[in-house]
Formats: C-alpha cells, structure tokens, sequence
C-alpha cells in the first residue's frame, strides 16, 4: 500500500461502502457504511491506487458478523 493511497472499499455489486486516503501506509476500516451503519456479513473488495492513479491493487476482505 502506498504511503498515500487512495482506498475504497466496494460491496461485490459495486457499491461504495467506504473511501479514505492511506496514513503511512495502512487503512483501518470500522466496518460501517457512509450511514454509520455496520455492514452486513460478506467479501468486500479494497481498490488501492497511489495519487497518480498507479501502482493499483485490488484485494478482497471477508466480513463476518455474529
């Protein structure tokens, strides 16, 4: 991950669940939506860019609820 990332964060559908800009490498995510809400149980996919728009990676989370 790039010092400076830029990170968002997807369901499967598509839909963007949480976007942020990397700190000295590293993100942490709350797991909630942009409505403060938790996501629900599922595979999140992280798309990562540097702030020219390269060196991208896309990983995949699992997200698992009680």
């Amino acid at each position: 991950l790039a010092h400076t990332a830029v990170v968002k964060i997807t369901d499967v559908a598509g839909h963007l669940v949480y976007a942020t800009k990397a700190n000295g490498g590293a993100v942490t995510w709350n797991l909630t939506n942009p409505d403060g809400q938790r996501v629900r149980s599922g595979i999140y996919l992280v798309l990562s860019a540097d702030a020219d728009g390269k060196n991208g990676c896309v990983s995949k989370v699992a997200v698992l609820s009680k």
